[in-house]
């Protein structure tokens, strides 16, 4: 009679348990991600991982880099990836020609990037006759540097010559050689080449222009299949950004172990601009979205017609925010 009650007992021990425990090991849901590029922006799913908090929210997230957005959107339709941090203009132009995708979240949804020039260029009316580099046409780095040298009275292709070059690095190179005259960055670079010497022409608080900049992307298959995964991991970007509010150091520490920057000054700079940047409940920007489908209806038709609403799913984000997830977290 002593080993059943002995066996009832470890057995109600471990259903009391395992009630406790938000989601047991075996309970875990393999999700595989990926994110395009290692900026700064990116925190809050670095302090993620980092910190378990996927685990935390019954997710085996398999994460993944791939610093292509054409690679990360070919991953998706595929099925090889089902959730992708990336940039959301080849979402929008994929999605605008039929591809299966939706943006569910908007991390970043405003143009983060700081104009920095030569260092003798001390104003943007000495950018007339001068070279700019981007990555390549129609990248987001073009149309960043379109949109900011618009907004401060500049008219791309006629007051300056848009040069492909590369990717950040490439970039910097180039200015360090004096093959292009200036560029834009995000804020982890722009603020090195600020202490190189170069000149900062604009940066990100002095214009508010609405992009995609970040976007949480996934397909309208994924969405209706694994509903509960979508929140869950959406659960857990939401953590990450209040980590990022609410604990400098670690998130100093994310931002020095994946930037490879160990500059406190320049990281207490990125931390400061990010924290202003980060939304508590990362609602998809329509606005951000209307910039680029604005852009794009100069070349392709399609985009004239096309409304923002097409491309973004707020309901997850409605739902957590209706459950009081949020709240709690932010009264802590």
């Amino acid at each position: 009679m002593k080993k059943p009650l002995l066996v009832h007992a470890l057995l109600f021990a471990t259903l009391l348990y395992l009630s406790n425990v938000p989601f047991a090991v075996a309970q875990l849901t393999k999700l595989k991600t990926s994110y395009s590029a290692l900026t700064a922006n990116m925190a809050a799913y670095w302090l993620a991982k980092e910190n378990r908090l996927f685990e935390k929210h019954g997710l085996d997230v398999d994460v993944v880099l791939i610093e292509s957005g054409t690679t990360t959107i070919q991953a998706l339709v595929a099925g090889e990836t089902q959730i992708a941090m990336g940039g959301g203009t080849v979402a929008v132009s994929s999605a605008l020609a039929g591809a299966d995708l939706i943006s569910i979240a908007s991390i970043e949804s405003r143009l983060p990037y700081g104009l920095l020039a030569q260092k003798e260029i001390k104003t943007l009316e000495q950018l007339k006759g001068k070279r700019h580099a981007i990555s390549r046409f129609g990248s987001i780095a073009d149309l960043g540097s379109r949109l900011i040298l618009q907004r401060f009275g500049l008219t791309p292709d006629k007051d300056i010559t848009f040069l492909q070059i590369g990717g950040t690095s490439t970039r910097l190179a180039a200015l360090s050689k004096r093959t292009v005259d200036s560029t834009i960055l995000t804020p982890e670079f722009f603020l090195v080449a600020k202490k190189a010497g170069f000149t900062i022409l604009v940066d990100p608080t002095q214009y508010q222009i609405d992009f995609p900049q970040l976007e949480v992307i996934t397909t309208r298959s994924f969405v209706k299949s694994r509903p509960d995964v979508v929140t869950r991991y959406l659960r857990s970007i939401i953590e990450g950004i209040y980590l990022f509010k609410n604990d400098r150091e670690a998130s100093i520490r994310a931002l020095t172990k994946y930037l490879r920057i160990d500059d406190r000054e320049t990281l207490e700079e990125v931390y400061r601009i990010y924290y202003e940047i980060y939304q508590p409940i990362p609602y998809p920007s329509a606005s951000g979205i209307q910039t680029q489908l604005t852009w794009m209806a100069e070349r392709d038709p399609r985009a004239k017609n096309a409304k923002p609403e097409q491309f973004i799913d707020g309901s997850f984000l409605r739902e957590i925010e209706k459950s009081g997830f949020v709240a709690k977290l932010y009264q802590k």
